[in-house]
């Protein structure tokens, strides 16, 4: 089968490789393919035991502390049991497009500017040329032309923003994750092997990016000094948080034509993680390509439960009240003292606790954290 892939980010690259590896004649279509995606750069210990390309010797950040601060007078130190990593998208990306084509998927350099459907497929058009395919598959991120060309494109109400700063020099294998009172959203400081990834995300409303900026050149300021911005690259991006409702009609699949990664809305709410389930989408699409039918039903099952709990349960996390206090306050204060729940915490930032079973472990866990508070057992 002919297949034309629009995007070559993690899940574009992987799907390529994956379908290539099953016979099929792929097309990547990237018009800057290897490139920079502006993000933290942190792979979960989840993604790295679950796909092979992970087993390589890229270059990466082992991170082996993370601090979780509120305001400024709380913090927590986190121990993940299995060390998460931080590396550049574009060191990932070069690596796995030398695999793809390895595999035999043809690399396309050039903009997609037109997708129409025809008799059995597509014809795209790009600024340098055109091509037909049996099967389409949008890989191109949050404001993808695939999805708004076969479906809809995702609303305002359902995109977050990331916006940060790479800022070259050789820093410590810890994260920092700071969370501001008022403040839907998080700042993260992820080191990478040859620079820091310091960003932040939040809801994409009006004028919230001129104020975030703000905030967070003002952390950068505090954390590593004024002179930290002059030698820093900026960066920014719109990243999917689909709300509850949205979930119910998120439509990723039709007559010949799928999407991955980003462009599928693949994107856990809360933390706007979403390599693990970049890959995963590519995989399960990969395995279904000759039973379309079943990628929806497949990624609903092993994807879309998690990420729809983490919808639901987005509101709780950054708006709700717990002791009478801010719950993300009530949570840091509460870590600081119990070990329970630094693991439980430990285990939610390396991808290893699932949101689907998250209440029932808090509640299992009561009696222990209870003792670690009455104790002292930190």
């Amino acid at each position: 089968m002919q297949i034309a892939i629009v995007g070559a980010g993690p899940s574009g690259i992987w799907a390529s490789t994956l379908l290539a590896r099953r016979g099929h004649a792929v097309t990547l279509i990237d018009p800057q393919a290897p490139w920079e995606k502006p993000c933290g750069g942190g792979v979960t210990t989840k993604a790295l035991s679950s796909f092979g390309i992970f087993e390589t010797d890229l270059p990466r950040t082992h991170i082996d502390q993370i601090t979780i601060y509120f305001g400024d007078e709380n913090s927590v130190n986190v121990i993940p049991k299995d060390p998460l990593a931080v590396l550049s998208r574009r060191e990932l990306s070069k690596y796995m497009i030398i695999e793809a084509e390895k595999s035999g998927v043809f690399i396309l350099k050039s903009r997609v500017t037109r997708i129409e459907p025809i008799a059995r497929g597509w014809r795209i058009s790009t600024r340098d040329t055109s091509l037909q395919s049996d099967y389409l598959i949008g890989a191109d991120g949050a404001t993808s032309l695939v999805r708004r060309t076969v479906s809809s494109g995702l609303q305002p109400e359902d995109l977050c923003v990331t916006l940060g700063y790479f800022i070259p020099g050789n820093f410590l294998p810890h994260m920092k994750i700071y969370f501001v009172r008022g403040f839907e959203g998080y700042i993260w400081s992820f080191p990478r092997p040859t620079h820091t990834s310091f960003g932040l995300i939040t809801r994409s409303e009006p004028g919230w990016t001129l104020r975030a900026k703000t905030l967070l050149s003002n952390f950068v300021i505090a954390d590593l000094g004024p002179d930290a911005l002059e030698r820093a690259e900026f960066y920014s991006a719109p990243v999917p948080c689909l709300g509850p409702l949205s979930w119910k009609k998120n439509q990723i699949s039709g007559e010949r034509w799928a999407l991955v990664g980003d462009a599928a809305g693949l994107v856990d709410a809360i933390t706007g993680e979403g390599i693990y389930y970049a890959f995963k989408s590519a995989q399960i699409l990969a395995e279904t390509i000759d039973t379309p039918d079943q990628y929806a039903a497949k990624i609903g099952m092993e994807i879309g439960r998690e990420l729809q709990r983490a919808a639901r349960m987005y509101k709780r996390f950054y708006r709700g009240h717990f002791l009478g206090g801010d719950f993300k306050k009530r949570t840091v204060q509460l870590a600081q003292r119990s070990r329970t729940l630094r693991t439980i915490l430990g285990n939610l930032l390396a991808g290893n606790q699932s949101y689907l079973n998250l209440t029932k472990k808090l509640l299992f866990s009561i009696p222990s954290i209870g003792l670690d508070l009455v104790s002292g057992r930190k």
